[in-house]
């Protein structure tokens, strides 16, 4: 994919800037010399918010219905949000109707590119937020205006759950073997880079663009070596069998249709489950099969290097809050 070096100027609007891609967004964009315009709740939740080429724009979107009349004329969106627990409500407010938002400003002011951070998991929709991205990936691709939606595999972030488990001589949990899936997990900082290139791209116009990092395909199993390696603990592997998730959904079905509470613990069992029996990667569906080598690869950044970093510095292991399923 070739790369625009400068930003020309060019007006870019960031929605999910505070978010972990949006963060290596703005800062790769302000890199490149674009005029950026920051979505976020608090003045204070960018690190680089004294840059002249950076403009923050305090809201809080979805609150009234005309919020998008608070946004400056720009030249393009790339929209980073996503919900944060995945369960249903906050799926179609966050992924769908925010989104939906967007595109009615960006349609109003006739927007030259809107680029769409989506997530490879959407090719087997078998989830609440996975369809609320899909009803918005189909609404933005027949809206005319020029579109780039980015499908990436795993991130780095999403593959550091157990890394204080480990750290704490603890056993690290696999789901069956352990070997089942598989990603090729990619930085954020890669992924930010692979996000702007495409406004300069002609390549990356108008399509939905699968993108995983440098090879080869990463398993739960290799996760566990390498963090054993690197924390230079012993080897202690615990597996769980998959029907775990199935018990767990048998057993809150009938109390959910009472609780929202319950119905929202519902889906994140049923998530940790996907998560179990699906490979982060490009699905061949005449194949029936996942490929990594169909998967694009981008960027150098490496999970290996990534958690050797969080070894020497552990105030960088990420909080997974509502993400994390093992503690």
């Amino acid at each position: 994919m070739n790369a625009l070096v400068s930003g020309s100027k060019k007006k870019v609007l960031v929605a999910g800037a505070t978010g972990y891609i949006g963060k290596a967004v703005v800062a790769e964009l302000l890199d490149r010399d674009y005029i950026v315009f920051a979505i976020v709740r608090k003045e204070n939740q960018l690190e680089y918010s004294d840059q002249c080429n950076l403009n923050v724009i305090s809201l809080e979107m979805g609150k009234n219905s005309d919020w998008t009349k608070q946004l400056p004329k720009i030249d393009i969106i790339i929209s980073c949000l996503a919900s944060r627990s995945g369960c249903e409500h906050d799926a179609n407010f966050v992924d769908y109707s925010l989104n939906s938002d967007l595109l009615y400003f960006a349609r109003k002011i006739e927007l030259q590119h809107f680029i769409l951070l989506s997530a490879i998991c959407i090719q087997k929709p078998k989830l609440a937020f996975q369809r609320a991205k899909l009803r918005f990936n189909s609404k933005l691709m027949s809206s005319g205006l020029r579109y780039s939606i980015i499908l990436p595999t795993a991130f780095f972030k999403s593959l550091s759950g157990q890394v204080n488990r480990i750290k704490n001589g603890k056993s690290f949990l696999v789901f069956g073997t352990g070997k089942r899936t598989s990603s090729l997990p990619i930085s954020e900082i890669d992924l930010a880079k692979y996000i702007v290139n495409c406004i300069g791209s002609e390549e990356s116009w108008n399509k939905s663009l699968p993108v995983g990092g440098p090879g080869p395909a990463v398993t739960p199993i290799d996760q566990a070596e390498m963090l054993f390696e690197i924390f230079d603990k012993p080897k202690k592997i615990k597996h769980i069998s998959p029907r775990f998730f199935d018990f767990v959904l048998i057993l809150l079905f009938p109390v959910s249709f009472f609780s929202q509470k319950i119905k929202d613990k519902l889906e994140l069992i049923k998530i940790g489950k996907y998560y179990a029996e699906e490979s982060m990667l490009f699905y061949d569906a005449d194949a029936d099969a996942y490929d990594a080598s169909k998967t694009p690869q981008f960027g150098e950044n490496l999970l290996y290097d990534y958690y050797c970093l969080l070894r020497d510095d552990p105030d960088k292991i990420p909080d997974m809050g509502s993400q994390k399923l093992f503690s």
